[in-house]
């Protein structure tokens, strides 16, 4: 028995300081793995901060940043379509020469807009065609392209005033000239078989029926631009931050004063460009409803 104590002591070592050896073991790992645990809030809450700062972006929310950004050409919704091919169909049965249809919210102006191979008939002939000096049509210039396409359109219609009961057509265009009616009413709506435009109030100018004024294309965007800025400064009333850019397109009504048959009135209507589009009508929606005066 003496022979077998080291034996038994030997292995009673060895038996303990594999014991140890498996808690230093656990110890490590428990420390390993407790500090993995203790970083990852600290990487959660990085990423949370660097998410709100960034914004993390779906391919819908980028491609919408992205079209906000660039601009995005306007494009009219099934709805709009589908009421202009009916409104159109309309108005071509009663007379096919129908080009557009115009109203400014709040005011009077409220018509089918023509055009035909000269700038008289429609003076004196009504949208049904009846004959009726002093009512006539509003009717865009012969020269212009029907598709409002053209940096300078020119829509004409008469002024009735005490000619006639009916003060519609462009009775209203020369109440234009106060300013505050200019400011409370800033714009106009243009329908046309394929889409709508909408239009903002620029300028408003009293000229001579001879006035130089009166053409439907320009040399160059320069000579464009010289008389966007001479109207500019002439105007009687304007848009209090109005700029005149060549690379616009303009519609301008032009219609005749009472006091004085040699002079004319001009409104000059800027066109809200495509990329502009969807945050204008989003924007303006409530100023541009339409409320038949007809």
């Amino acid at each position: 028995m003496s022979r077998n104590h080291p034996n038994h002591h030997l292995s009673l070592l060895k038996y303990l300081l594999a014991i140890f050896l498996v808690f230093v073991l656990v110890a490590v790992v428990w420390c390993a793995f407790s500090k993995i645990s203790s970083t990852k809030p600290a990487h959660t809450s990085k990423t949370s901060q660097s998410s709100s700062a960034i914004i993390p972006k779906t391919k819908e929310s980028s491609s919408a940043s992205a079209s906000v950004s660039a601009g995005v050409a306007y494009a009219p919704s099934q709805e709009e379509v589908a009421y202009l091919k009916q409104r159109f169909a309309d108005l071509s049965a009663v007379n096919p020469e129908v080009v557009g249809y115009i109203y400014a919210p709040g005011t009077m102006l409220d018509e089918p807009v023509v055009q035909t191979s000269d700038n008289s008939h429609y003076l004196d002939y009504t949208f049904d065609g009846s004959y009726q000096p002093f009512m006539g049509t509003v009717f865009m210039d012969k020269d212009n392209r029907k598709d409002f396409s053209d940096s300078l359109t020119w829509l004409f219609g008469h002024a009735r005033g005490s000619q006639v009961a009916d003060h519609r057509m462009f009775n209203d265009v020369n109440f234009y000239d106060k300013q505050s009616y200019f400011d409370q009413h800033p714009y106009v709506v243009l329908e046309t078989p394929s889409r709508k435009y909408y239009y903002e109030a620029m300028f408003f100018i009293v000229v001579p029926e001879t006035t130089a004024f009166y053409r439907t294309s320009f040399d160059s965007k320069e000579q464009f631009a010289e008389q966007l800025n001479e109207v500019a400064k002439d105007a009687i009333s304007k848009k209090a931050d109005a700029k005149a850019d060549a690379n616009d397109h303009y519609l301008v009504l032009s219609t005749c004063r009472e006091e004085d048959t040699t002079i004319r009135a001009n409104l000059y209507l800027r066109r809200i460009p495509d990329d502009e589009m969807n945050a204008f009508v989003k924007e303006h929606a409530s100023q541009l409803t339409y409320q038949a005066t007809r």
